[in-house]
């Protein structure tokens, strides 16, 4: 009987905007587990190495000075750093280079990364643009391939998410995740978590 009145007109665009939603909320939830990841990194590494570009990084001081000075650095330093460097935890390319940079973690792109990469795009444009497809994400998905969400984008049509999509696009976000934590925990910047 719900399937029937999800696919009965009057009702439909409801349904629509729903799973649109959703890709808005999973993209918002990915962006803030990242940022969780990146902090917990940020703030072992700086307890734990001793040289490394990241104590040498300067937030109007040297966290290796602030770490002299007797402050606690796991609890001030990420949050710092982040707003410091304008971090956005929404844009994998900016993703990729905070973990390099102040990690040493390298995130290949692949094509789980364009899945997520298209995902965000389309989160811009349902929040920003009302659904409708515009130049920026026909650049973005140009450089997103391979992959299987959203193939074909046309300057003006509007994105829609079948719930099917934003499924794929959950198990997306795990995988990289997963991955993420397992380069963590290699660098031993995290503790053993399961997630």
């Amino acid at each position: 009987m719900l399937k029937g009145y999800r696919s009965d007109d009057p009702l439909r665009d409801r349904y629509e905007t729903i799973s649109d939603q959703a890709l808005v909320l999973l993209v918002s939830y990915f962006g803030s587990l990242v940022h969780d990841l990146f902090r917990e990194g940020i703030a072992g590494a700086l307890v734990r190495d001793e040289d490394s570009a990241l104590l040498r990084e300067q937030v109007k001081i040297s966290f290796r000075e602030l770490r002299k000075a007797g402050f606690d650095l796991k609890e001030i330093a990420p949050d710092l750093l982040v707003q410091a460097k304008d971090i956005s935890f929404q844009d994998m390319q900016s993703i990729a280079r905070a973990f390099k940079d102040y990690l040493g973690i390298v995130i290949e792109r692949d094509s789980v990364v364009n899945e997520i990469v298209i995902a965000q795009a389309c989160r811009h444009v349902i929040v920003h643009t009302g659904g409708l497809v515009d130049e920026k994400l026909i650049r973005q998905a140009t450089s997103a391939n391979p992959r299987t969400l959203k193939p074909s984008l046309n300057v003006g049509e509007r994105i829609q998410f079948t719930v099917e999509e934003v499924s794929a696009t959950a198990k997306f976000m795990v995988s990289y995740l997963k991955s993420l934590v397992q380069k963590h925990e290699a660098k031993n910047c995290l503790e053993s978590k399961p997630l």
